[in-house]
């Protein structure tokens, strides 16, 4: 019976350090495999400044730059045509509609590759990941926000 002591002692022990590996895997787990919430954002945040061409952006839009983020506004085609589109615009549900929206009232989107979506009529939720900086062509900024679209709602 002296040799059994040690062998259950170790076993025991063993038994503590997998139970405490697989809690601490176990809470671990849900960051890596649950799906990240969307930040609800909108445009009073992304346009809620006025917006010259080189400044600093406010925080609160800087923060959601590469985050999962949920925003509604109007679809509207990048080119003009008809049928499924790979890309368009997504626009201040609060503009108006009259004139040309500022830089900061539009969000370029990007459906996943692949796939395509028709433009819908009103206010629609667009969620996915969203980029956050002046995008330039020619040193002319053609963006402020940039999407990759995971759904539209």
């Amino acid at each position: 019976m002296s040799h059994a002591a040690p062998t259950t002692a170790t076993n025991a022990r063993a038994s503590i350090a997998q139970m405490r590996s697989l809690r601490s895997f176990a809470l671990l787990l849900p960051l890596c495999v649950l799906p990240q919430d969307p930040v609800r954002t909108s445009f009073a945040v992304l346009a809620g400044f006025d917006w010259t061409a080189g400044m600093k952006l406010p925080d609160e839009v800087t923060k959601l730059d590469n985050q999962k983020v949920q925003i509604g506004g109007f679809m509207l085609r990048e080119a003009p045509g008809s049928g499924p589109v790979t890309q368009f615009l997504l626009i201040n549900d609060a503009c108006g509609c009259t004139g040309t929206p500022k830089m900061n009232e539009i969000v370029f989107c990007a459906m996943p590759d692949g796939a395509t979506t028709d433009i819908k009529n009103g206010v629609v939720q667009v969620t996915g990941t969203l980029y956050v900086g002046e995008q330039k062509e020619e040193d002319e900024v053609v963006a402020i926000y940039v999407m990759d679209v995971d759904s539209i709602q």
